[in-house]
């Protein structure tokens, strides 16, 4: 069985997805379908707010035997484009790909929507710095949490912040 990588149309990577497992369901021989989903963290109106994302947006990765049967019975699902690859032969993925992608995803913590750069210049938005000024020194997002230099009594201070307390300073 080998992996390749199957385009949908965007915004159909959940409906193709069921769509396949259903097919599987009835017998179609596909082993393993791999469309991984992300959480990702962002501030709205002072709240944090968790949404889900696609990591791999337009595209769903199917381990298989690749046959003109299964062809013919995925490209008769809404949304489906086709196999990454030349029209007669999909490109085959190799083992060290898919795993370098799945562990990318299994070891992650949510991502906040905005990445904070060492260097960036930000806001505190809330706690007892609101409304402070600093600059971030480093950011550990498996923590939620930055170092940001902040000037109190003409002194820099290194302080330890949550990421969802912070904005960027657009000057």
């Amino acid at each position: 069985m080998s992996w390749y990588t199957l385009q949908t149309s965007p915004n159909y990577e959940a409906k193709v997805t069921s769509e396949i497992e259903r097919k599987i369901s009835n017998g179609l021989p596909i082993r393993e379908i791999f469309a991984p989903i992300e959480t990702i963290f962002e501030l709205k109106n002072g709240q944090k707010k968790e949404r889900k994302k696609r990591v791999y947006t337009n595209y769903i990765f199917i381990e298989m035997d690749y046959s003109d049967d299964i062809w013919h019975a995925i490209k008769g699902i809404r949304g489906v484009v086709g196999f990454i690859g030349s029209k007669n032969k999909p490109a085959v993925l190799s083992e060290k790909e898919m795993q370098v992608m799945k562990d990318k995803v299994s070891g992650e913590a949510p991502k906040p929507k905005i990445t904070f750069d060492a260097g960036a210049r930000v806001r505190i938005t809330s706690g007892s710095f609101a409304d402070f000024y600093g600059i971030v020194k480093s950011t550990d997002y498996t923590k939620n949490k930055a170092k940001v230099a902040i000037n109190i009594f003409n002194r820099e201070t290194e302080v330890d912040l949550e990421l969802n307390t912070l904005e960027l300073d657009v000057e």
